[in-house]
């Protein structure tokens, strides 16, 4: 009995260890551009720096387009792991906290919608986290 509480344990630490490893996000290049002729910067172009759990790069920059706004990575190459999410924050811990969705791929220009119903002047990060085991895998911070 010992043996297998034991081995449970072991089994268990070993899963926590390696959680955010696992490539569960897809790695196909996307090319979602935001229509720069009827769309404006509302932020900096800033660049993502690495995260203690992953590799992220490229740029993040917040677009409105008609009242709308959309978080745009662009040239952007992450490591892969599972659960990946893209939220916009007010502090570089995801605390205070948008979910803007999973990450649609590993790599290329994304586009991700942010609420009409937030202040988004309030969020000055891009994250890019594992949600199931609260790993930040990279982070960039603009201004407005």
């Amino acid at each position: 009995m010992k043996h297998l509480i034991y081995l449970s344990a072991v089994i268990a630490l070993a899963v926590s260890f390696t959680g955010c490893k696992k490539e569960t996000t897809p790695m196909v290049a996307l090319n979602e551009k935001v229509d720069v002729t009827i769309s404006k910067p509302e932020t900096s172009s800033s660049s993502f720096r690495n995260g203690a759990y992953g590799s992220v790069t490229g740029t993040a920059r917040v677009y409105e387009t008609n009242g709308k706004y959309q978080l745009a990575l662009e040239n952007f190459t992450s490591s892969n792991g599972p659960d990946l999410k893209v939220y916009i924050s007010k502090e570089q811990q995801p605390v205070n906290f948008v979910n803007l969705g999973s990450l649609k791929s590993t790599a290329g220009n994304q586009l991700y919608d942010i609420p009409v119903s937030i202040n988004v002047k309030e969020y000055t990060y891009a994250l890019i986290y594992c949600q199931q085991y609260s790993h930040l895998f990279g982070y960039t911070q603009f201004t407005y």
